[in-house]
């Protein structure tokens, strides 16, 4: 048997990588539908011990990088998150940076509930407290932490008990019901780029019920998470989960589409509903504008988690980094499966260039001066996350947050304004739907096929950025 010289297997192995897509995993416990999404696009996995570093071209991480990370992407691979985003990720970032827009643009930003870090704002809530009429219900969580872990609900002082950094906030006690149950929206949001800043809110989530019917009175029992608690990772562990409930049937959780029929049956405006909410989701992703610097591998898909109460009034619980993707239920892979497919269309990834593998290219933060934009690299500002001309988009493209008026805030707390429009600081903030069929001329931002993308700045490690 002849044996191939070791140059012409390192030839034939370039020539079978040539125009192929291959994503990185760095941990063992990737969700199934990820890697399912990815195959049946045609995508292969990165071998650390037969592939070099510069093949992939997606890099997918439950956890947090290494600002390192970003330096070292070359211009055709993209990793799962971004430097910066726990300003809004992680709940004390939330209320801290809810909390300093409220007080520069006023009633605009009037959609988180009423928020303590302890035991940092300790003497704050003790006042709070101390002026109460009547006894309040308070919810306490983690501020690190997800999927329901270490929430409890307190009345008094005397069950405040915590040994690590925790968020105390007002109970929304009386929370919009269907069958008696307490339910809350998750929804996901892609944001590709945050210079300039371009967010996309896909058409599909997940309405997420407790398993119990609710009370909120004295003799409530603030300890039955199965009543008080939406959270999918507590409520599939309920005696009652397979239970055929009232109006919500069996399981845990409605498709999103499902929650806007019942509400048009109800006779409730389900588009001025959503509406509120994508001004929610925009004004909390500006938070992040200042603060994410500019780097074109990095993107966010978030969860945000929506509350509605008895008047219709949309609330902000909190913001996921990694929303769960896990598949329990047929309904889990119906909505995910279809969200990663449209994130990879997008994006637009593509394999590593011939002209890379031969000359060695060396990564961005290594090179000197401004760097042109790769090709067919972000998608324009027309394409929506979904296929259909029923998907809703958020634009916000190099976007400050408005100043605070009474229109403006009218939108997100009551009853929305049909006519109002913030006045824009340094620049527009928008709030769009993909444009159906029957549109006659598209947005102005979409005019002449998408958007001119800025020459990227001259290139400097994030790792040695300093970023307020």
């Amino acid at each position: 048997m002849a044996l191939v010289p070791s140059s012409e297997r390192w030839e034939e192995e370039e020539e079978s990588t040539e125009g192929k897509l291959y994503f990185k995993f760095s941990e063992t416990r990737v969700p199934c539908v990820v890697r399912k999404v990815l195959e049946d696009a045609g995508w292969r996995e990165w071998d650390p011990e037969k592939h070099p570093e510069s093949l992939w071209s997606l890099h997918w991480k439950s956890g947090r990088f290494k600002l390192s990370d970003w330096d070292r992407c070359l211009p055709h691979q993209r990793i799962n998150h971004c430097p910066k985003t726990s300003a809004i990720t992680k709940k004390d970032n939330l209320h801290r940076n809810m909390k300093r827009l409220a007080g520069s643009y006023g009633a605009v930003y009037n959609f988180v509930p009423t928020t303590y870090v302890l035991p940092n704002e300790y003497v704050n809530f003790m006042r709070e407290y101390a002026e109460q009429h009547e006894p309040q219900i308070w919810i306490c969580k983690p501020s690190d932490s997800s999927r329901g872990r270490g929430i409890f609900l307190i009345r008094d002082m005397s069950e405040l008990i915590y040994d690590q950094q925790y968020i105390i906030q007002r109970y929304i006690k009386d929370p919009l019901l269907i069958g008696g149950f307490k339910f809350d929206l998750r929804l996901y949001v892609l944001v590709p780029t945050f210079q300039p800043m371009r967010a996309y809110l896909y058409e599909e989530g997940l309405v997420r019920f407790a398993t119990e019917k609710y009370t909120c009175d004295n003799n409530t029992d603030l300890t039955n998470v199965y009543s008080h608690l939406t959270n999918s990772s507590i409520n599939k562990y309920s005696p009652s989960l397979n239970e055929n409930k009232a109006t919500i049937g069996p399981g845990c959780k409605w498709p999103l589409s499902r929650l806007v029929k019942y509400f048009e049956g109800m006779n409730l405006d389900a588009a001025a509903i959503m509406q509120r909410i994508k001004n929610i989701i925009v004004l909390t992703l500006l938070a992040l504008w200042p603060k994410v610097p500019a780097q074109e591998s990095g993107f966010e898909l978030l969860g945000f988690d929506v509350m509605l109460d008895s008047q219709l009034d949309p609330w902000l619980i909190e913001v996921n980094a990694s929303p769960a993707l896990a598949t329990d239920t047929s309904l889990d892979m119906q909505v995910k499966a279809p969200l990663l497919a449209d994130t990879l269309k997008v994006l637009g990834m593509r394999p590593q260039p011939v002209e890379e593998k031969k000359r060695g290219r060396k990564p961005l933060s290594h090179s000197s001066g401004p760097v042109a934009p790769a090709p067919n690299r972000r998608p324009s500002l027309s394409r929506p996350l979904s296929n259909t001309s029923s998907s809703s988009k958020i634009s916000a493209a190099s976007t400050a947050p408005p100043r605070s008026s009474a229109s403006s805030a009218s939108t997100v707390r009551g009853t929305p304004s049909h006519t109002t429009k913030a006045t824009p600081q340094r620049h527009p903030a928008s709030v769009r739907s993909a444009p159906s069929p029957s549109s006659t001329s598209p947005p102005e931002s979409t005019r002449g096929g998408g958007s001119a993308r800025d020459p990227s700045p001259a290139r400097v490690p994030l790792s040695r950025r300093v970023v307020a």
